[in-house]
């Protein structure tokens, strides 16, 4: 198996965790392809979010301090669906997505917030 699938599903896997912390239904296609990665949707307003899963590449950039994450483009199929992209660091297991989801952002703020 190539090591970039491997890094794909390590990814999604992760985002799948991320998402089920925040308290949201997770689903993956079955096809296993696609422009799709796993669907999204909040418990509490019923929200539904398309998410494009992408290992977070970094590099150094001349004349900057520190790594800088590579960000990717949507393809005309992801922006027609209004997909998001979600750069998931497999070692940190940090997730940052692109646009953000503002009830994650608000969930964060809440005093209920604990996701262990």
């Amino acid at each position: 198996m190539d090591i970039r699938h491997i890094k794909g599903q390590i990814s999604e896997t992760i985002l799948s965790e991320y998402f089920l912390r925040y308290r949201f239904y997770v689903f993956r296609p079955l096809a296993g392809f696609g422009p799709i990665d796993v669907v999204a949707v909040s418990s509490r307003t019923g929200n539904t979010y398309l998410i494009d899963a992408k290992a977070a590449g970094k590099r150094k950039l001349k004349g900057r301090v520190g790594l800088h994450l590579i960000y990717r483009n949507l393809s005309k199929t992801q922006k027609l669906l209004g997909v998001r992209i979600a750069y998931v660091d497999i070692k940190t297991r940090e997730v940052e997505i692109r646009p953000r989801i503002q009830e994650i952002t608000d969930f964060k703020k809440t005093k209920n917030f604990r996701v262990d």
